[in-house]
């Protein structure tokens, strides 16, 4: 899908002569996006008022040169969108009364004392997917710190597997190189990735790198939009990955093309993973992947010969029953290869983490909690009354898996304090609702997978009673008795004191952000030069401070080397059911409602409809015509959807969308299908290749 040129848009939409143009009552104003780390550059025209009319790309941007995709320019039309919550409200006998940030504060705060002192820090947790820009992270970050609050943010859904992969492997989960090295690259391997679709700000990069001569290889289950554009096209069978990465590990390890040096000087565990990956042969794994030996073969002489490369991992892959170890065998070989620390090679990533902040609280007043529940724990230690008091900024009730099951755990909870933007599927089982700032209300630093922060200033202003995160962290800890010092009022003080704790970016201030064209490269240390990329000087921040591709602390990966699994043995599924549930359910992102705060608008609502994506012959096998109305189930719910025929998807798996939500589309969200059951080696929610069959009886 073509990113969206500023310059093409204007002319469209603007019709006035060139001479009238300057009398037209609105601004154009610079931005940064905040939805998908993509660090496109935006235009946001606000009108007299200072509404918000349209959002562009920014053709001075570096990182996306005028294009974007739909996502921020949605935020046009959802920012004034009727479900947007503009006053606390407090619920009384199951309906809203208006109240004051006073009455909401005093009503939150004393419960919030009384659950920690009954019940532990534990007793007080928070799901925070959309706390807000940096302001809101760091303030959230100190008042964990000082309460011991446990925290929930996207990785369970999103990243997990590939944090956790990362840093048993390299010893930190940020993405190693920046997207702009792709026009370095020889090759390019895009792995459960369809960066044309969802990030469409981001995939000119890699039509650029083509035009330069790389080779880009897309690996997948579907014949998607990025397919469709890559140099090869490599279809695999649904939660086989892994398989394909361990062949390709045996494969340049018994042909010696490993970088030898490399191996002896900077990996340890190699002989381990030499010996693990012995009978994981190309034939091996051509049989369970459905690709056939000569494309591995050939697969493997590209990666062999092509180098540097780069490896850009998707949702795809993260998601998925079997995760971790496909992630796992495949940032292995980028390893093995040394394809690590150089222009050109190693990892792209949208995990952008540049650190934590050391030595900010002193020792005598952090607190830790009692109890750290994994994401899969909470829902239960939510139905058990262990949580007492829960913050909420995002939409779990929509995004988490087993929706309803979600919902109920909501209900048990006495207090649930739901801080968002609009009223959705969460804010109807919490007992307080806060007004939030919206990313384009709200200045602060973003960064992105370019590895680069940007300084983002607020475009337009919010409702008059909407606040960040941030300001209801201090006004919580000013009812709590927690020293205010440790939270600044503004962000660019707020970015200012996290910098000067944090070493990897002590050397970015907030005057060099603003006039940095395009940001700065991080790591940068006070006194040092940007750095572009992670591992130049192939120093790891694992224990031993090598690559470790044998995992001997289980707490780091429960798996010294990752095995494959297969799908209908993993979470969710049973071997013994596959003739009651025949197909395989999986969620796959678009870009017109890539999460939940993306349904607002008029134009998602057109375009982006929930929809059962089946493969053209078997629709035509089993009766079922385009848009006709069909129900997929699984052992744990069902879900009426349109069908939509495809030949770009294998006859054994359907697609839908992730994370729409009910109050946005009247649906049940696709994740109520899916069971609170985790990736066992990586911990991520699965959220693709469940066990699903069709009912005959709305097929006729």
């Amino acid at each position: 899908m073509p990113g969206y040129n500023l310059a093409k848009y204007w002319r469209l939409t603007h019709t006035l002569p060139k001479e009238k143009s300057i009398l037209m009552p609105y601004s154009l104003k610079k931005s940064v996006c905040g939805l998908c780390n993509g660090g496109c550059g935006l235009l946001i025209k606000v009108d007299q008022e200072g509404k918000i009319c349209a959002v562009y790309g920014d053709p001075e941007n570096p990182w996306n040169k005028g294009r974007i995709c739909p996502k921020p320019m949605e935020a046009a039309q959802s920012l004034n969108h009727p479900l947007r919550v503009r006053h606390p409200l407090k619920k009384e006998r199951g309906f809203y009364r208006r109240i004051t940030w006073e009455e909401a504060l005093d009503h939150i705060a004393p419960q919030w004392k009384e659950a920690r002192e009954k019940g532990g820090n534990s007793a007080v947790a928070a799901i925070i997917s959309k706390v807000g820009g940096s302001h809101s992270k760091f303030a959230l970050s100190v008042f964990a710190e000082l309460t011991g609050l446990n925290t929930y943010g996207t990785a369970p859904v999103c990243y997990e597997s590939e944090r956790k992969v990362r840093i048993s492997l390299f010893g930190s989960a940020a993405t190693p190189n920046p997207l702009s090295d792709v026009v370095e690259a020889r090759l390019v391997i895009l792995l459960g990735n369809n960066l044309a679709q969802t990030k469409a700000g981001q995939f000119p990069w890699i039509k650029e790198a083509q035009r330069k001569g790389t080779k880009v290889i897309v690996i997948d289950v579907r014949y998607t939009e990025t397919a469709c554009q890559a140099d090869q096209f490599i279809r695999v069978r649904p939660g086989t990955d892994a398989a394909l990465g361990l062949a390709l590990l045996n494969f340049i390890i018994t042909r010696g093309y490993y970088d030898r040096e490399l191996v002896e000087k900077h990996t340890l565990g190699f002989e381990e993973l030499a010996r693990a990956v012995e009978a994981c042969t190309p034939e091996w794994a051509a049989a369970i992947t459905g690709v056939e030996v000569d494309t591995i073969l050939a697969l493997g002489q590209d990666l062999a010969n092509l180098r540097p490369a780069l490896l850009y991992p998707g949702r795809g892959v993260c998601c998925v029953n079997n995760g971790a170890p496909a992630l796992w065998s495949f940032e292995a070989l980028m390893a093995l290869l040394g394809n690590i620390g150089k222009p050109g090679g190693g990892i792209i990533s949208h995990i952008v983490d540049y650190g934590k902040m050391q030595g900010l609280i002193p020792e005598g007043l952090r607190a830790k909690p009692e109890v750290k529940y994994t994401a899969q724990e909470l829902y239960q230690a939510m139905l058990e009354g262990k949580i007492r008091v829960l913050y909420i900024a995002g939409n779990p009730a929509a995004t988490w898996p087993d929706s309803n099951l979600m919902r109920e755990a909501l209900r048990r909870v006495p207090l649930v304090i739901h801080h968002t933007l609009f009223f959705d599927d969460t804010s109807a089982q919490a007992d307080i609702i806060l007004p939030a700032t919206h990313w384009l209300e709200e200045a602060g630093v973003q960064a992105s997978v370019h590895r680069v922060l940007q300084w983002r200033e607020a475009v337009t202003q919010p409702p008059p009673e909407a606040k960040p995160a941030a300001e209801f962290f201090r006004l919580l800890a000013g009812r709590l008795g927690l020293p205010l010092e440790y939270f600044p009022t503004d962000p660019a003080a707020a970015w200012e004191l996290e910098r000067q704790y944090t070493p990897q970016v002590s050397g970015i201030s907030v005057a060099a952000l603003k006039e940095a064209k395009g940001g700065i490269s991080y790591p940068c240390r006070q006194g040092e030069a940007p750095q572009r990329r992670l591992y130049s000087r192939l120093n790891f921040g694992t224990p031993s401070g090598k690559i470790e591709l044998y995992q001997r602390d289980p707490k780091v990966l429960p798996a010294a080397v990752p095995s494959y699994l297969d799908p209908l043995q993993g979470p969710g599924n049973d071997p013994h059911l596959k003739n009651e549930y025949p197909f395989f359910l999986s969620t796959a992102k678009v870009a017109y409602h890539y999460h939940t705060q993306n349904q607002y608008s008029s134009f998602a609502g057109r375009v982006g409809k929930p929809y059962l994506e089946i493969n053209a012959e078997l629709a035509r096998v089993l009766g079922i015509r385009e848009g006709e109305k069909i129900e997929v189930e699984t052992r744990f719910g069902s879900l009426a959807l349109p069908a939509r025929l495809s030949t770009a998807v294998p006859p054994d798996c359907f697609f839908t969308q992730p994370y729409y939500s009910e109050a946005g589309t009247g649906l049940k969200p696709a994740n109520s299908l899916y069971p609170i059951e985790v990736d066992p080696v990586g911990g991520n929610f699965i959220q693709k290749n469940l066990q699903c069959r069709l009912k005959r009886d709305l097929r006729g």
